[in-house]
């Protein structure tokens, strides 16, 4: 995803939206002509996935069973009414505002990807489901498990190089517990 999309590159993804996607709420698309004309506005304004988590934005869907096709984010208010959004952003043109549009196919979408930025307030872990948890897990258990086998197979070699059989006993013995314990486990 690129960083900085220019104002020009922003006006014209509305100006394509606006002509492939129709909506039943005129106001929605009043909004958009609004910013769209405006450059001291796309200037704040940044396309993403995920708006719901930032503090101002809005989410604009043309997905047929969508209950809620326009939503706008406050402050953790949440509002449909295309009119006070409208209303905040003419008030506050300096504060930034995440727009995320919502349509079939828009992952896949060329248009989109060309004007899309990283949500700034999207935690690295949201996509991860349960499964990539438990994967992470056993990944962090195997990689401990071998920097530990690692650091007692260097302590034993030590013991050797400097001939003290106590020290290679001693080491040697936590290698076999290690092992029999990594064997109950796995």
């Amino acid at each position: 995803m690129k960083m900085g999309i220019s104002s020009i590159e922003k006006n014209a993804f509305i100006k394509w939206y606006l002509s492939n996607f129709k909506t039943e709420h005129r106001e929605m698309v009043w909004l958009l002509e609004y910013v769209m004309k405006r450059d001291y506005l796309l200037k704040h304004v940044h396309f993403v996935f995920e708006a719901h988590l930032c503090p101002r934005s809005i989410i604009i869907s043309t997905k047929e069973k969508e209950k809620r096709p326009f939503r706008y984010y406050k402050d953790h208010v949440v509002t449909t009414d295309v009119d006070k959004a409208f209303h905040d952003i003419r008030l506050n043109p300096e504060e930034t505002l995440y727009i995320e549009m919502v349509y079939d196919n828009v992952r896949q979408s060329l248009h989109y990807a060309e004007v899309l930025e990283d949500n700034p307030y999207l935690p690295e872990d949201y996509y991860l489901q349960n499964e990539d948890y438990i994967l992470l897990e056993k990944i962090m258990e195997e990689t401990t498990y071998k920097s530990k086998v690692q650091f007692i197979k260097s302590k034993i070699d030590q013991a050797l190089d400097i001939g003290d059989m106590d020290l290679f006993f001693k080491w040697s013995e936590e290698l076999k517990k290690l092992q029999r314990l990594d064997n109950r486990s796995g």
